[in-house]
């Protein structure tokens, strides 16, 4: 399966990185300006690691969509392609004569994917829209600031693009199980908010009951165990009599203020002030953690992030490979988290400089002979911006 790539930064990237580990070929087409992407944090030799992280493993061809020639090298690519994926704002494409009517007009068994904000067919089709954008439109965070007891803040994670991304390579592989049977392809417009939407599984308390409250939103409690923290995902209303053996306490379950779900619902807050008084005494968020796991609980002490990736968990499933650097270091980068029983997926190359592919892709794949590739690159067409010695720069 080939993809042709024309997204950037992070949904459509981490869509085609993620079709890319599970054995796609991945041409993406990039711009003379570069993915936004490659100037985001630390750079190697000009490659930064927000960008390799989400660009393992595809060709890079860096054309100029603003020339005539060059959306006809595009649109050379589309037609030897299985599938596109673009995340422009609605319309970008169409303005470029490469949009889903044309492309799939020309070619009727091409999966044409467009990540966006608000989706195509939409009221809010032209409104700017990043993964900040999501969070807010569809209820993230203001559920997580309540469920916290907190002022709005945007979340640590850009879960309207990455969660899109997700639900974009779904699409994509059953429209392909699809072109199986019917031999025609499909137009896949996926929108952040949508795919925001899709996964909030709080939603059947608006959807299903007349009671509104946010209050009754399920999450994990947490609780401070001097300066760390426990996470128990366990609703003590529901468990009382467990966590009740967990801390010592077997008092509390013939209390009568709490011999019954309603009484412990209806304090609910004194539940969890005696769950955390208990935490706070133990003295090692560890040992917290190890007496819940005692009584069959989930619990788990809050880590950092460079914790987690340190772990001997993630060690051992394999969720930070090495790779080449471009400097001549090798480093890690995140794996996808598919583990198969007989097949092998996972990051399968280097990210590649703007255009490092440029020769490859048009004469091997669209068999242009090299004359043509140096007229294309003399009139700025094609380019490239390929380290020559592969050392430290401020590059691109």
């Amino acid at each position: 399966m080939r993809v042709a790539d024309f997204s950037r930064v992070l949904a459509g990237p981490f869509c085609t990185r993620t079709l890319c580990d599970l054995g796609a070929e991945v041409v993406k087409i990039e711009p003379p300006e570069g993915d936004l992407s490659r100037k985001l944090g630390a750079r190697r030799a000009g490659m930064s690691g927000y960008y390799m992280q989400q660009n393992c493993g595809k060709l890079n061809v860096s054309i100029d969509l603003k020339t005539e020639r060059g959306r006809e090298l595009a649109a050379a690519v589309i037609a030897r392609s299985d599938v596109l994926v673009e995340n422009f704002r609605p319309g970008v494409m169409d303005g470029l004569g490469l949009g889903p009517a044309a492309m799939t007009a020309a070619h009727p068994g091409l999966v044409y994917c467009s990540i966006s904000g608000f989706g195509h067919r939409s009221p809010w089709r032209d409104r700017r829209a990043f993964a900040g954008i999501a969070h807010a439109s569809t209820g993230v965070l203001l559920r997580q600031a309540r469920a916290m007891h907190t002022e709005p803040t945007d979340s640590v994670l850009a879960l309207g693009d990455t969660v899109s991304g997700l639900q974009a390579v779904i699409a994509i592989l059953a429209a392909l199980r699809l072109r199986e049977t019917s031999g025609r392809g499909q137009v896949i417009d996926m929108a952040m908010h949508d795919a925001l939407l899709s996964i909030q599984e709080a939603a059947n308390f608006h959807l299903f009951s007349d009671e509104t409250g946010e209050e009754d939103y399920l999450c994990s409690w947490v609780y401070r165990c001097g300066e760390e923290f426990v996470a128990l995902p366990t609703d003590p209303r529901a468990s009382w009599p467990e966590v009740c053996a967990a801390m010592g306490m077997p008092e509390h379950l013939d209390d009568p203020r709490y011999d019954s779900y309603e009484k412990r619902e209806a304090r609910l807050d004194e539940l969890e002030a005696l769950v955390q008084g208990w935490v706070a005494g133990v003295g090692s968020a560890d040992a917290v953690v190890a007496r819940l796991h005692e009584h069959g609980l989930p619990a788990a002490r809050l880590a950092s992030l460079g914790e987690a990736l340190e772990s001997e968990q993630a060690r051992v499933r394999d969720m930070t490979p090495e790779v080449d650097d471009r400097s001549g270091r090798r480093v890690p980068v995140l794996n996808t988290p598919y583990r198969f029983s007989s097949a092998a997926a996972g990051v399968r190359g280097v990210a590649a400089f703007r255009g490092e592919d440029n020769r490859r892709v048009l004469a091997d794949l669209l068999g242009i002979d090299d004359a043509e590739v140096e007229r294309l690159e003399a009139d700025g067409i094609v380019s490239a911006r390929v380290p020559q010695q592969r050392k430290s720069s401020d590059g691109d």
